[in-house]
């Protein structure tokens, strides 16, 4: 007989807890793209773990925030949110307090599905005819240091072989396998089923490559909710270390069919990525102090009002014309 889902151990817990637990100094972190939970890297910064590698497909905010604040000094990516504007974060990739290697969307995709896959590396064309293969777009401060094996050997940033099947040149890219993914789903139970939906990108294939899985949700269900659609489910129970009931905690970013971007908050508070000064004012302000995404969201509600919070809200979600039918009986 198969134990009833709900005997097994609840993994709510706070964001405090979750990072205290499961975010160690110098770890790989995945702080994701589309699903983005700002109150897990906001907690980051207020426990001070330092020496952090972010890695994703495109580094949001989410994982600028982290740099801005001097947590994170390495960073594996195919697109930088933060250097868009003139300001701290374009300094700190010049001077070198960030190393860094650019790659593409695609291919950070991929070196995540090889972790997943538990495989070393993984083919593809890309990258094929382009600077990647005649310079690698080497530069002073790139992570080549993160590329020196036990032996003391440097490996390539990528490899170029014949293939045995037609002897046409294919890529090899190093699987990427994150210490930790933080992620912000739409709902999840407390033992740890995780449902997310919307655009994906690189979401699904990064949690599956990383060690540990930290999420947090906008809503708490039953596991009877979670069995009603399953391929919602983008990580089972087994796999999730920990879950976090945080409302808001994709803000000031966008979680499909909860709520859009705040496009007036930056304008309101002064753009942490536009000058150190606003930088240190919204972190002492806005992440140093409040303590929980709790106390973010009261503390936005009083300065900006409910109504502005609610404005956000998805207020004509679709759903389908037409739901598919499920089950055998």
């Amino acid at each position: 007989m198969r134990p009833d889902p709900a005997s097994r151990p609840s993994k709510l817990m706070s964001e405090a807890e979750a990072v205290r637990r499961f975010v160690s100094d110098g770890d790989t972190v995945y702080a994701g793209f589309t699903h983005v939970s700002f109150a897990l890297t906001f907690e980051i910064i207020r426990q001070g773990i330092n020496n952090l590698k972010v890695v994703g497909a495109s580094n949001t905010l989410s994982g600028n925030f982290l740099a801005l604040a001097g947590n994170c000094n390495r960073i594996e990516t195919g697109y930088m949110g933060g250097a868009l504007y003139d300001g701290p974060i374009g300094e700190m990739m010049r001077d070198g307090r960030i190393r860094y290697e650019d790659y593409s969307n695609l291919t950070i995709t991929l070196r995540f599905m090889a972790g997943a896959l538990g495989m070393p590396f993984i083919p593809s064309n890309s990258f094929l005819g382009t600077d990647y293969l005649t310079t690698g777009l080497s530069h002073e401060f790139d992570l080549r240091d993160d590329r020196i094996d036990k032996d003391g050997n440097t490996h390539p940033r990528l490899h170029v072989i014949d293939s045995p099947f037609d002897g046409k040149p294919i890529a090899l890219l190093s699987a990427i396998q994150p210490d930790v993914a933080l992620i912000h789903v739409q709902r999840a139970d407390e033992q740890g089923n995780i449902q997310a939906w919307g655009p994906l990108a690189d979401t699904k294939w990064a949690i599956a490559a990383s060690k540990n899985i930290i999420a947090t949700a906008e809503e708490i269900v039953p596991t009877s909710v979670i069995k009603t659609q399953p391929e919602l489910t983008i990580a089972p129970a087994f796999r999730v270390n920990a879950v976090v009931h945080a409302p808001w905690a994709g803000h000031p970013g966008s979680l499909p069919g909860r709520h859009t971007r705040d496009r007036t908050f930056f304008e309101l508070v002064g753009n942490p990525f536009a000058s150190w000064e606003n930088a240190e004012s919204f972190i002492a302000d806005w992440i140093m102090g409040p303590k929980s995404r709790a106390e973010y969201v009261n503390q936005y509600i009083d300065r900006f009002g409910e109504d502005m919070l609610e404005a956000q809200r998805v207020t004509h979600p679709i759903y389908p014309e037409q739901p598919a039918a499920q089950g055998w009986r």
